[in-house]
Parts: C-alpha cells; structure tokens; sequence
C-alpha cells in the first residue's frame, strides 16, 4: 500500500500548492474588500505578481519536503495537519524571508495574516478529506492480518500495525512464548490452520527468531493448501542501525542495513541550522560564560571546564566539554562516600548519584539551571554533537547496549533531546532508550525545532537536574 501512496505523493504535493495560491489570492480579497486595517485605495494595482506567486510557490514547496507533509505513510493519518501546520508555518517564514531579500516593501501585511489563516483552514481540510476518503476506499479491502511472533520482534511489528491500522485489520497473535501487548491470543502454533481458517485471515506474519527458522518452514508448508499470504520479518532487526529498506538487485532481494536515519537534504539542513544557531548562541551567552568561568575559579581555584570522552556518531569517541560542577578529586573521594565504582558501573552503567556531596554549591547552582552544558555548543559548532539528538553517552554505558539498542547511534548526540526534555536524570536506561530510538525513527526538522522549544520550560522546571 505505501508503494502506491509514494505514486501519489507529488499529486497532494501540488495539490496543497495550489491551496497555496488560492490562499494568496483569497487574502488578497479580503484585505481589499473587509474593512480591517489602514484603509488602501482601490486603484491599488494587485499585490500578487507573477514574482510573488514564483517567491510564494519556492518557499512552501521546500517547507513541505522538510517536514515531509507528503510521506506515503503520512498521507493517511489524520495527525499529519500537525506537520502541514509546521510546514506552513515555515513556508510563511521563507516567504517573508525571500519578500526583504526581493526588496518587496509594498507588500500588505493584512494579505499575509488572511492568507495564512486561509492556508491553514484549507490545508487542515485537504488532510480530513484525504485521511477520511482513504480509509472508506480501505476499510472494503481491509487485510484481515495474523501475526505469530514473540519477543522484541512481535511487539515492534504489533506495534507499528497498530499505530497505522488502515488497509489492515489486525486479528489477533500466536505467541509461543507469553502474549503480544495489546492483540488477543488465538491459540497455539499447532492450531495455525485452523485458526486462519476460522478468522478469515488474508496474510500471516511471521516475526519469529532465527532459532525457530525451521519451524517457519514447516508452518509455512501447513499453510500452502489455504489461500492466505505469508510474509516473514527477517531476524535482522537487532542488527540494524537505522532504518532498514529492502532493494531489488536484478531479481535478488537486498535489505539495507545501514541506511541513514537522514537523508541527504536533512542532514545539510541539520548541519546548516547547527553552525547557525550554535554560533548565535555562544555570541548571546558568551557573558554568562565567563560569569561561570569566574565563579567556578572564585570558589576553589580548580579549572573552569572538564573534558570526558562520550561515544558519538556511529561509535566515534569524541571529547565532551562541560563546566566543572564537582569537586576537584571528585573520583577519589567516592571510596570515602562508600561506593563501589566497579560494582555500580557493572549493575547500572547509567547510575548517577542524587544529593552527590562531591557537587560544589557553584555546580550545583550550574547543574539546576544546565548552565554546565554550555560548553558544550562548541562541541555542536566542531560537528561532534547536534543541538538536538539522543544523550551523549559514555563508553561503559554503551558496552551494556544491545545490538538493537545501538541504532541510537545512527545520529549525533544532541545537546537537548528527547531524554532531556521527558525527565531528564529521572528516567531510567530503558525508557531513555525508547525514547531516542522513537525520535531516531520518527526524526523530522520539525520534531527538533519542537524539542528545542520544550527544552526551556524543562531547564526551568528543574525536573531530574542533578
């Protein structure tokens, strides 16, 4: 089904331009005939020239392929007016934009808030109907859908299906081992053909570990004289590092194991607005910087900053900057405060102490306001780190990874992310986890720009700052 959306993309794309204009042009209407603003004159000759309508369609047409508003797995669901109101958000950005580099000072400020509240009406529309008019041509043709799995790989599969349900029609699982969260247990492997007999199944799913391959083949031999599909998920998911993509090589099917999470456009965007950004932000917060410096020398003479070595991209070691919050000899003292280095790091690689004395009163002020991460966009500036991105993590941290575990890798560690802006120190490994590895799969332009934004009520807030 996605293969035939993806033929669709470039329709709704152009599409949703022509909403564009039309909203241009109904702007355009209402500023002259409703009676709000500076009053204008009549003979005024249009606004809307071919340049503007040219500056307009440019600005919104890279807006959408940012935030891809017309991926074939978004078309269908209704959350998507979320990106379509980034995208036009944006779009009014780069047309306001690309209107001061045109030198277009004439232009009607009242034509551009009509506008963007029609484009938005229009866009929010244009999605109901698509997501509405998609699942009543689907639901006549809805797969009715077996999956007989266990494990991470049944409840990622499971999982995926039922966060995008159209076209399909989940009956139920065969779990050799438990239950799969959130699908009824039909019964047990022996029982297969019966059980696609008596529920209608159209397509079984097969998401079993390699062990169990031979079983798969003799289930598969039980199910040939039944009309039903068998599709298998290879046991290869542990070994990807991001998105995998299955290619057809004359005739020979490829997995791509090692596709990155981000494409060519995305990551130039990424790199492009990191350097910006990082370098406006060392410029604006340069005095609280020194003010920093100053205060962590005035307390006890030690260095300002503390340098440690965290795994980057693809498992590349980089040094991290910080400003120093501890004390000076904070690693020997922790004999003195009855920990076991070596046995902690084995039980939980990821422990950090709270209330730790080893923290001076300067760094504890720095830790609760995260001003001790500030060093760090200069990490961002070098290209070892992105504003946003999973946590940078120390070595003895990642050894404990699972090779699943280890896509979080796939991507610059950020300055903020999702771990900082969802707890912070109080979520515990597997939940961090879960959470890079969703927005390392889910990764848009507009999923960082929404992370930097919360970023600043979760540094005031304080919550897990320790």
């Amino acid at each position: 089904m996605l293969s035939v959306l993806k033929k669709f993309r470039p329709v709704f794309l152009v599409l949703d331009l022509l909403l564009i204009l039309l909203s241009l042009k109904g702007g355009e209407f209402l500023r002259t005939h409703v009676a709000l603003g500076m009053p204008i004159d009549q003979a005024t000759s249009s606004w809307l020239t071919p340049r503007i309508y040219l500056a307009a369609l440019f600005s919104w047409l890279v807006a959408f392929l940012i935030t891809g508003a017309h991926d074939a797995r978004a078309l269908p669901d209704r959350r998507t007016w979320r990106l379509l109101l980034m995208s036009d958000f944006l779009g009014l950005l780069a047309f306001l934009s690309l209107l001061f580099f045109l030198k277009v000072t004439d232009f009607s400020r009242g034509l551009v808030a009509y506008s963007f509240c029609l484009s938005l009406g229009l866009l929010s529309l244009r999605q109901l109907c698509t997501a509405s008019l998609l699942d009543r041509l689907l639901s006549p043709f809805a797969q009715r859908i077996l999956i007989v799995g266990e494990g991470d790989m049944g409840s990622q599969l499971a999982e995926r299906l039922l966060a995008n349900p159209w076209g399909a029609q989940i009956v139920g699982a065969i779990a050799p081992h438990g239950a799969i969260e959130g699908l009824p247990r039909l019964g047990k492997l022996i029982d297969l053909p019966d059980i696609v007999k008596a529920h209608r199944v159209d397509i079984v799913i097969f998401a079993l570990p390699a062990k169990r391959h031979q079983l798969i083949g003799e289930l598969v031999m039980r199910l040939s004289s039944l009309p039903v599909r068998i599709h298998v998920v290879p046991d290869l998911l542990n070994l990807t590092m991001s998105r995998a993509r299955v290619e057809d090589f004359f005739g020979i099917p490829l997995i791509g194991l090692r596709e990155p999470p981000i494409g060519t456009l995305g990551r130039v965007l990424k790199r492009a607005f990191d350097i910006a950004a990082s370098l406006i932000a060392i410029v604006v917060a340069s005095p609280v910087m020194l003010g920093c410096m100053f205060a962590i020398r005035l307390y006890d003479g030690g260095p300002a900053f503390f340098r440690q070595k965290r795994v980057g991209e693809n498992g590349r070691p980089f040094d991290m900057f910080k400003f120093r919050s501890m004390v000076v000899d904070a690693e020997s003292r922790l004999k003195s405060l009855g920990v076991d280095r070596d046995r902690l790091d084995s039980e939980n690689a990821a422990f950090k102490l709270k209330n730790d004395p080893r923290i001076t009163p300067v760094g504890r002020f720095l830790r609760r306001w995260s001003l001790d991460e500030l060093p760090q966009l200069f990490n961002v500036l070098l290209g070892d780190m992105s504003l946003v991105g999973p946590r940078p993590e120390e070595a003895k941290v990642v050894a404990r990874y699972s090779y699943f575990h280890r896509k979080r890798l796939a991507l610059k560690p950020g300055l903020t992310g999702p771990m900082q802006v969802n707890g912070r120190g109080d979520l515990p490994l597997k939940k961090r986890l879960s959470l890079e590895l969703a927005y390392i799969d889910q990764w848009s332009f507009c999923a960082d720009l929404k992370i930097i934004l919360q970023t600043i009520p979760a540094v005031i807030s304080g919550k897990g700052a320790y």
